[in-house]
């Protein structure tokens, strides 16, 4: 006999102290379970349990032959998103950002929708007139398609109607690039230990997360390397992001002497210790360096606004100004798409990748 869909019980519970809570139940291996969904303060009416609870059916229901025929709406499928997804796949600071791409741009306009009622014509068309910038536009286009990649690993929908959807990629603006001229001006501005930093990041083309994660026992003095290996994101140290941002970089002659000064001078100098170390031992805050250091040097330096990624950006720009061959460029600024797009390069260090390195350093900083 073909197991009947569960549409389980919802009910209110009420407690002796506090607010009442919603209560629902099902069945699970012939045995009756319950969970509680929400209290009656954050659940007022029982369309708003009903919402919530959405999710909950789809899991129970997954083996249920009878699910096809009972639809599921966008807002469901980003709740089991965030419940079952997120936590094993993204790291927090991204959780975080997609709760409010979900809550602020998608929820509202596709919430209520059928999963397999989201057409892509309907989507590119909502996309083009919503009043956000391109960058966020991106974002929630991305996220969306892999809210329905999730779906489709579910069996909840057939097809991923963002596959569909074309966006245009062109940036809105240049971003911020520094010449080698206006680099020496910003470095006369800083002191200690920003100017080693400045140096650093814009030398070796890092994300700020990376530099500030940065420990001794990451540099090889002997072999003049730098391994990426970890970044610090909104208090949290994490993996760096993706596998081809792990990897390691040349390490300058000049670079490596400046390195050695900043190590004699500093009390934490043991390998696991930061290299950019705050007072406490502890990493130093970006957003705090770049509103109380880096911005003020820039503006007294007469080169305007910057940004922590200005300095990648120019690092990038230069490589490519110096005649450096496009497959180390990308070797050297660790993009995830290395392999796919220049698959006979590995991540050695090769002549060709310390060249490099060495020709950014005297252009921005020593000659």
């Amino acid at each position: 006999m073909q197991a009947r869909y569960q549409y389980g019980d919802l009910r209110i519970r009420k407690r002796n102290k506090g607010p009442g809570v919603w209560q629902f139940r099902f069945f699970e291996n012939g045995k009756r379970k319950s969970v509680l969904i929400g209290t009656l303060e954050k659940l007022p009416t029982k369309a708003d349990a009903e919402r919530a609870v959405e999710h909950r059916r789809i899991q129970i229901n997954t083996e249920n032959p009878q699910k096809q025929f009972h639809e599921v709406t966008v807002g469901a499928l980003i709740d089991r998103f965030m419940a079952e997804y997120a936590p094993k796949r993204c790291r927090e600071n991204t959780q975080s950002n997609y709760r409010g791409l979900f809550d602020n741009h998608i929820r509202p306009r596709w919430g209520t929708k059928f999963v397999q009622n989201v057409k892509p014509i309907v989507l590119e068309d909502w996309l083009e007139s919503y009043p956000a910038s391109r960058q966020v536009k991106s974002h929630v286009r991305n996220l969306m398609h892999t809210l329905y990649q999730a779906g489709l690993r579910w069996e909840l929908v057939e097809r991923n109607p963002v596959d569909l959807v074309r966006q245009a990629q062109k940036r809105l603006k240049t971003p911020r690039i520094l010449t080698p001229a206006e680099f020496k001006v910003l470095l006369a501005k800083l002191s200690e230990p920003y100017k080693s930093m400045v140096i650093t990041i814009a030398c070796l083309g890092l994300r700020v997360s990376e530099l500030v994660g940065l420990r001794w026992g990451d540099v090889d003095f002997d072999n003049l390397t730098v391994k990426i290996q970890r970044s610090f994101v909104r208090g949290v140290i994490y993996p760096t992001k993706t596998e081809a941002s792990e990897g390691t970089l040349p390490l300058d002659t000049d670079l490596a002497e400046m390195l050695l000064a900043h190590k004699t001078r500093n009390p934490y100098s043991a390998d696991s210790d930061y290299v950019f170390a705050g007072d406490s031992g502890k990493v130093r805050w970006p957003e705090s360096m770049l509103h109380d250091h880096i911005k003020p040097a820039a503006v007294e330096a007469g080169i305007g606004n910057i940004g922590w990624h200005t300095f990648r950006h120019s690092y990038s720009t230069l490589l490519h100004a110096l005649g450096t061959t496009p497959a180390v460029q990308k070797e050297l600024l660790r993009h995830a798409d290395i392999q796919t797009t220049l698959n006979v390069y590995t991540q050695a260090v090769s002549a060709d990748k310390r060249e490099a390195a060495s020709k950014v350093v005297n252009a921005l900083w020593k000659i």
